[in-house]
């Protein structure tokens, strides 16, 4: 199957799902029932379509697993070997090649992960950290696009893409394209582009079940007021799904007639506090009387906004609110540490580097990489995370 092919079938499924999970989501009110049969009928068509696709998706998986079988990726999987080891590259590919970074949002502790393992992953495959450029996108999109431009008369031979709209995504994409530069992109889809980051629905789920174990260790579901979803929705459909996994979780577990009428999402931003703390702000007016909360959000910056209104809005008791974050970085740790969320689902960052640099360094030799690079995840709570971050 074209690369360029199984990218539009993953997009298709992603928007399926999302259109399938915001019917399913929508908070049911009184109606005829006519229309309520209508509304069940159009969900069910729905679900049908997302399982058809969903089995398309995992026929499309199935052949990219032959392709590397048949060692269509060799190259960049003997680069990301060395670069798991820490080990310098064979034969120094990176020597007298230029690499541009664009950073979502420089100075926050995932964005430095990342940036830290960009860099030390370049010195291993033998490049010059002065031909390494990079540029903060400030979690702007009109940024984010001057950056493009300044990254493109800088003509380097492939370019990281790590920049939160979908749409400016589009036109880097286009002007990328036309200039004969190959992009990898990060956590946001750029078409055409192979992706790197998580599995967003996987991980999203992971957090549901997560939460899913605190709620049956309260009581079960009958004691659950609320269901919070702090979203993301200028990220795109994909980035839809990181907290959309965590709703279906809930529905597979305890149906959507129960979950539907208590699940409340809300535009959190783009992965800022201050956003995030209005956004909590007015969730907590209109459940003035729920106490006992599961929530999620897209990173810990966000839930560090969310977590500051509602202890603002005094109704902060951490027997009674389940929260299960995303990316567990240096905040994300913190807050395991201090009790403030019952856990987070670890990205990685520090290794992202292992990813990107093997993956660009295979593009500018003109070899192929996988479609979409997942990074492996891991549940991250207090009883574990010395394991994984010792102090």
């Amino acid at each position: 199957m074209k690369k360029s092919l199984l990218w539009l079938l993953i997009m298709l499924i992603t928007v399926s799902m999302i259109a399938t999970f915001s019917l399913a989501g929508c908070k049911k009110e009184a109606k005829p029932a006519e229309e309520a049969a209508k509304l069940e009928e159009e969900l069910a068509e729905k679900e049908a379509t997302a399982k058809e696709l969903q089995a398309k998706l995992e026929e499309a998986e199935a052949e990219i697993a032959a392709e590397e079988a048949a060692g269509a990726y060799d190259y960049y999987y003997m680069l990301k070997e060395y670069a798991g080891k820490g080990e310098p590259y064979p034969d120094a590919p990176a020597a007298d090649h230029t690499l541009a970074f664009t950073d979502i949002m420089g100075g926050i502790p995932f964005c430095i992960n990342v940036w830290n393992s960009v860099q030390d992953q370049w010195k291993l495959a033998g490049g010059d950290p002065d031909k390494l450029y990079y540029a903060d996108n400030q979690y702007d999109a009109t940024i984010g696009l001057k950056n493009a431009d300044i990254m493109l008369a800088k003509n380097p031979d492939a370019l990281i893409n790590f920049q939160f709209d979908s749409k400016v995504n589009s036109i880097i994409s286009t002007k990328f394209g036309a200039a004969g530069i190959p992009i990898i992109t990060v956590d946001v889809p750029c078409p055409g582009a192979p992706f790197m980051g998580c599995n967003n629905f996987k991980v999203s789920y992971m957090a549901g079940e997560r939460a899913i174990e605190e709620v049956e260790k309260m009581g079960g579901i009958d004691k659950l007021d609320a269901i919070v979803l702090i979203q993301f929705p200028a990220g795109g459909e994909v980035l839809m799904l990181r907290s959309e996994g965590f709703y279906q979780a809930f529905v597979d577990k305890y149906g959507a007639d129960v979950i539907d009428p208590i699940t409340v999402r809300a535009d959190g931003g783009a992965g800022e506090a201050e956003q995030a703390n209005k956004a909590m702000t007015d969730i907590l007016s209109k459940i003035p009387d729920a106490e006992y909360v599961a929530m999620t959000s897209i990173n810990e910056e966000t839930m560090s906004g969310c977590l500051a209104a509602i202890q603002t809005a005094g109704r902060w008791d951490p027997d009674k609110w389940f929260i299960i974050t995303m990316g567990c970085d240096d905040v994300g740790k913190q807050q395991i540490r201090d009790g403030l969320i019952d856990g987070a689902v670890a990205f990685f960052p520090e290794r992202y580097g292992e990813y990107l640099v093997p993956a660009s360094i295979a593009l500018m030799k003109g070899d192929v990489v996988p479609p979409f690079m997942y990074v492996e995840n891991e549940i991250i709570t207090k009883d574990n995370i010395d394991e994984w971050y010792p102090e």
